[in-house]
């Protein structure tokens, strides 16, 4: 049997422990630039925002420890006057978002909607119409998210499919919701978040060059 060099050995050991640092810090975040959004509508969504995030929640306990990526809370809709102490009305998530780690501590919010709130969607005229009735379950939350920097801010998060809503901490606002279309049995479902001022000059900057556009046109009618 030849003999291997050690040299040899150390090389390939330090190589495959650099591949399973990516892997787990893939798992966790995918990696930048280099995800692609299925949904296409989101894709030219995100083309269009200047700074964006691409992230991985979990579920943690109070302490923060992981327990899983299933990210749903659906509880019931009964109200008590206890509410708020009981052990499905709370929810605990943590974000790897630029370099820190933010803890959301959230509470069901059941009063935001009522029991025989009616949901309606249209597509065109009424003929187009969706009607859904209500359910029996919340999904709506309130609450803290800190980094670990000890900044604290507010959150506002639906969590029906996922996390969609808002947070706010002292550098700005930012919307998070789901990779719409990713398909994926099991670990982690990504997550896009980006600031709300990014939306804002986003819709300037598309509305500036409508203008511009039009504009050109009818600069080009005149001649």
């Amino acid at each position: 049997m030849p003999c291997i060099p050690r040299t040899w050995i150390a090389n390939f050991s330090f190589w495959v422990h650099l591949l399973n640092i990516q892997a787990f810090c893939y798992a966790r975040n995918p990696p930048p630039g280099r995800f692609v959004f299925p949904d296409q509508k989101q894709d030219q969504f995100v083309k269009a925002l200047q700074d964006y995030q691409v992230v991985s929640p979990e579920r943690v306990d109070g302490g923060g420890h992981f327990l899983s990526y299933h990210l749903h809370l659906h509880a019931s809709n009964f109200r008590g006057k206890r509410d708020s102490r009981r052990r499905d009305s709370k929810a605990y998530y943590k974000i790897r978002h630029k370099n820190k780690d933010l803890f959301f501590d959230l509470t069901l919010h059941r009063e935001l909607l009522s029991n025989n709130y009616v949901l309606e969607r249209r597509y065109g005229n009424y003929l187009g119409a969706k009607i859904t009735p209500s359910t029996d379950t919340s999904c709506h939350l309130l609450g803290t998210v800190m980094d670990s920097g000890s900044r604290r801010g507010t959150a506002a998060i639906s969590t029906c499919n996922g996390l969609t809503g808002y947070f706010h901490l002292p550098d700005g606002d930012y919307f998070i919701e789901p990779v719409k279309k990713y398909e994926s049995r099991e670990g982690a479902h990504p997550h896009l978040i980006y600031k709300t001022n990014v939306v804002q000059k986003t819709l300037r900057k598309h509305h500036a060059s409508e203008l511009e556009y039009h504009r050109a046109v009818l600069e080009s009618y005149g001649k």
